[in-house]
């Protein structure tokens, strides 16, 4: 049903997940473009088979008996179109080379996320961010399928908040970003501080998802890894699936390591801390089998 498509069947996912886990899916796609994604969309809509938009696997916990539907990654849309101190681009290309892209460009604002394994348009999906920084800050406009046809969505309508938007029930294809023009030294050196305190603070050396949850935003603000670490929970393990030692916010694959265990181990976290009266929420997305 997909002949002339980049299709993978029986695709390993932990291929495709920053995590290293997950079993395999019943067609994994690569569509070119918009077109070639419209087209596998009413495809699936036709056929009755389950989707999953995926963009750099980085805050998707595949589930190991896999995905009975069609997983498709939205990678080879990763266009850049340069225009003055603005910049469309396409959802599937990945932070690191965004950044390393505009850095040539001299256009400075994205900075902050060089060094997160996200695509953009997962980032844009969560809102995603950090140390003080949020995607939506440098967005003009995001480009989305609404299931019929291509819209677009100026910034003060894709209802950006922490961790989340109303683009979660589109499928992202791209975005226009208002950023600044600078010297590529200064955003080289600026990339670099940030990523020299992502090295510093987060467990880089281990396949992981992210931080496992948000922020709670009340005043004042609940940090669960800040309670994970107090309740002297870095460490544990559950299988080969670990709590970070360098941050407890995050959880670890060890090598081995199941999404069974990972699973396990966030609900013995979220326990923890009901039992410290917080009721967590996950910032990583669980794709279990159904």
């Amino acid at each position: 049903m997909f002949e002339k498509l980049d299709c993978k069947v029986n695709a390993n996912l932990s291929e495709y997940s920053t995590m290293k886990i997950g079993g395999k899916a019943k067609f994994l796609l690569f569509p070119k473009n918009e077109k070639e994604l419209v087209k596998i969309l009413k495809i699936c809509k036709e056929q009755n088979l389950k989707t999953f938009i995926l963009g750099n696997g980085s805050n998707v916990l595949f589930d190991d008996k896999g995905f009975n539907g069609a997983v498709i990654s939205l990678k080879k849309l990763d266009k850049i179109e340069v225009c003055g101190e603005c910049v469309k681009v396409g959802a599937g290309i990945n932070l690191f080379a965004l950044n390393l892209r505009l850095q040539k460009l001299g256009l400075s604002g994205l900075e902050f996320c060089y060094g997160i394994p996200a695509s953009l348009g997962g980032f844009l999906f969560m809102n995603g961010g950090c140390f003080g920084h949020e995607i939506c800050e440098v967005v003009d406009e995001v480009y989305v399928f609404d299931g019929e046809r291509k819209r677009t969505i100026k910034n003060k309508d894709c209802g950006f908040d922490y961790r989340t938007s109303n683009l979660q029930k589109y499928v992202i294809l791209g975005a226009k970003l208002h950023l600044k023009h600078e010297k590529s030294e200064k955003i080289a050196q600026n990339m670099e501080s940030f990523y020299q305190k992502k090295r510093d603070s987060q467990p880089l050396d281990f396949p992981s998802l992210g931080s496992v949850f948000k922020i709670i935003k009340t005043n004042p603000e609940i940090h669960p890894a800040k309670l994970i670490d107090k309740m002297g929970l870095k460490g544990v393990k559950i299988g080969r699936a670990e709590v970070s030692k360098k941050h407890a916010g995050f959880i670890v694959n060890l090598g081995g390591a199941t999404s069974k265990d990972v699973f396990e181990l966030i609900c013995f976290l979220e326990a923890k801390l009901k039992e410290q009266g917080v009721q967590p929420q996950r910032e990583i997305v669980v794709l279990k089998e159904t």
